[in-house]
């Protein structure tokens, strides 16, 4: 076998545990479920997922340092992927609030939470770089191709996450739908969520550009 069982199992950990973590995909998940209910958060980590299933062979060909480590790669797709979100995230703050029933009509269609969750995954730079970062704390030269265990790598992290963030989207989905039934409480997490949003960009926005190599 190309990876060792044991280290399979570590890195399983390793990732379900980060993906608790909190953070922005996080919040975005929980803010979604809140707010539009499970099926608006479930999508977006589909979202999520499907950004990977891109991150991953970027990385295997060496695309995602490219991405990393050049400045203006940098800004062109944090701008544009930080303008994106907030925009969307304005929408949610201005914009009607939307009146379910029971579990509720989202305000965005499953295909938007997926677009959003995608976008706000694959745009941002500093998940490129965290992905250069760890996973090649798991891959062992000497047993195979290095692209190899990147990809298998890659696509269990994916996976894994996928697990954890469904899990959390149809549980914060559960509360919300208790929690929307109050029209002033559908009003506030939709503004909640769009807040979130509206953050995520921002935070795309600010993130400091990557030094520059020094030739030599």
């Amino acid at each position: 076998m190309l990876i060792d069982p044991i280290t399979l199992a570590a890195f399983s950990f390793a990732v379900a545990l980060l993906a608790l973590t909190p953070g922005p995909d996080l919040f975005l998940i929980v803010g979604r479920g809140l707010a539009q209910g499970r099926s608006a958060a479930i999508f977006t980590s589909l979202g999520f997922f499907l950004a990977g299933v891109v991150q991953v062979p970027l990385l295997a060909l060496g695309l995602a340092t490219l991405i990393a480590e050049n400045p203006v790669l940098f800004d062109v797709i944090r701008f544009a992927g930080g303008a994106y979100l907030i925009w969307r995230g304005a929408k949610m703050l201005f914009g009607k609030v939307s009146d379910p029933q029971g579990e509720g009509v989202s305000a965005v269609s499953r295909s938007e939470a997926l677009l959003e969750g995608f976008v706000a995954s694959l745009v941002n730079p500093k998940g490129h770089a965290f992905m250069l970062a760890f996973l090649p704390q798991f891959v062992d030269p000497a047993i195979g191709s290095v692209a190899v265990q990147f990809v298998i790598l890659g696509l269990v992290m994916r996976v894994v996450a996928l697990v954890v963030e469904m899990t959390i989207a149809s549980f914060s989905g559960t509360i919300g739908a208790f929690l929307r039934r109050s029209r002033r409480a559908r009003i506030t997490l939709e503004r909640a969520a769009g807040l979130l949003i509206v953050a995520v960009g921002v935070r795309l926005l600010l993130l400091e550009p990557p030094e520059p190599r020094e030739a030599g």
